[in-house]
Formats: structure tokens, sequence, C-alpha cells
């Protein structure tokens, strides 16, 4: 039931981020453009988690698969903000 929980809870997560993110493009400005990029970047993040965590059924593969998501989210931001910020 625990499992079930949370697949509950994460599903939530996804619509709540969904509809922000359809909320924050309509009133997008340059204030609330970091909070946007940030945002999108954190909804992919959770889409890609849960499709891995569906497909890849060995652990340590799927472990080893997230840290390098996680660093590559973190690089491709890190050039986003870079690139918008000249």
């Amino acid at each position: 039931m625990k499992a079930h929980k949370e697949t509950l809870g994460h599903w939530l997560l996804q619509r709540i981020s969904a509809a922000f993110l359809i909320v924050m493009i309509f009133t997008a400005n340059v204030s609330t453009f970091i909070l946007l990029n940030i945002l999108l970047f954190w909804h992919i993040h959770m889409g890609i988690e849960e499709i891995l965590t569906d497909y890849v059924h060995h652990e340590v593969t799927r472990n080893w698969i997230l840290i390098l998501l996680r660093i590559f989210s973190l690089i491709i931001l890190k050039y986003v903000f870079v690139f918008f910020a000249f």
C-alpha cells in the first residue's frame, strides 16, 4: 500500500507542476524566468525518473542512471542560465 501512496503522490506532483508551468508560461516576464526554468527542469526530471523507475528493473543500473540524469540536468540548467544571462 505504501507504493500506491508514493505513486499517487508522484502523480499529483506531476500534475501540479504542469499546471504551474502553464500559468507561468502565460504570465512569464523577466522576473519569473528563473522560477520558470527551475520548475520546467524539475518537471522534466520527475517525468524521466518515473519512466526509468517503470522500465529499468535492475536497481543498480537504475540508480546510476538517475545519478547521471541529475548531473546532466544540473549541467544543462547551468548552460540555460549562462546563455540567457548574456
